[in-house]
């Protein structure tokens, strides 16, 4: 009986570790069928291996906005609550800069930008990787200068450390965070404030719905910061 018992705890072990690797395998091919669908990565080489429902990403590109659409894909697929992205951006020699030339190059782009407060930001590049630094008065300029420089060829990482301190700070600042919200349809989401934070808690079903939702809310005029604790699962 002792035997029996053993064999069958030994079964039910081997079923829950073949769940375990199906549910894994299923979600590996969503992530690459959403990879296959974004036009800047048709030419990759990619590699997708998903454990405890965390995407890891690997493999190289030629330019940083493909790295950026692959870790996108990731998040949309439903179920993936985490994504590992180490991808390698590794130029073209036509497009190679050394750190000094992507530096001036970064300058001139966010001086050329109406909606980026140059004086406000600042620049240091290392190996390819651009750090923003400074402080802006809404996310909307803090996303723009981070959308104008992971745009310049030679560009292997961005880090955007600039950080947002509004100009003004609105009374009903929750309520307002409430109606953007509604608008993303995303009502199940609590709110809470202290100053001008604000905290989420709440659940999604993907990791891009979570973005989707801090994103909006980093846009309500007087937000500085964004506490979130959306889980993501159903």
């Amino acid at each position: 009986m002792e035997t029996e018992a053993g064999s069958s705890g030994g079964w039910s072990i081997e079923l829950w570790l073949s769940d375990d690797r199906s549910a894994a395998a299923e979600l590996q091919r969503r992530v690459w069928e959403e990879i296959e669908w974004e036009a800047l990565l048709q030419n990759a080489q990619l590699r997708v291996a998903v454990s405890d429902r965390i995407a890891v990403l690997d493999g190289s590109v030629e330019h940083f906005p493909a790295k950026a659409a692959a870790e996108r894909a990731a998040k949309r697929v439903e179920g993936i609550r985490g994504v590992e992205n180490r991808i390698l951006v590794q130029p073209p020699a036509a497009t190679a800069r050394s750190d000094a030339q992507l530096l001036a190059a970064a300058a001139r782009a966010l001086e050329w930008c109406a909606m980026v407060p140059r004086d406000r930001i600042t620049l240091a590049v290392e190996s390819g990787a651009v750090t923003l630094g400074g402080e802006v008065s809404c996310e909307c300029e803090r996303a723009e200068a981070e959308d104008v420089v992971s745009r310049l060829a030679g560009v292997t990482d961005v880090r955007n450390q600039i950080a947002v301190r509004p100009a003004v700070h609105p009374e009903h600042l929750k309520d307002r965070v409430k109606d953007a919200l509604r608008h993303e349809h995303a009502k199940h989401i609590a709110v809470d404030t202290h100053g001008d934070t604000v905290v989420l808690r709440g659940r999604v079903r993907s990791l891009a719905q979570r973005d989707e939702i801090e994103h909006a809310v980093r846009a309500v005029p007087g937000v500085a910061a964004v506490e979130d604790g959306i889980i993501v699962g159903r």
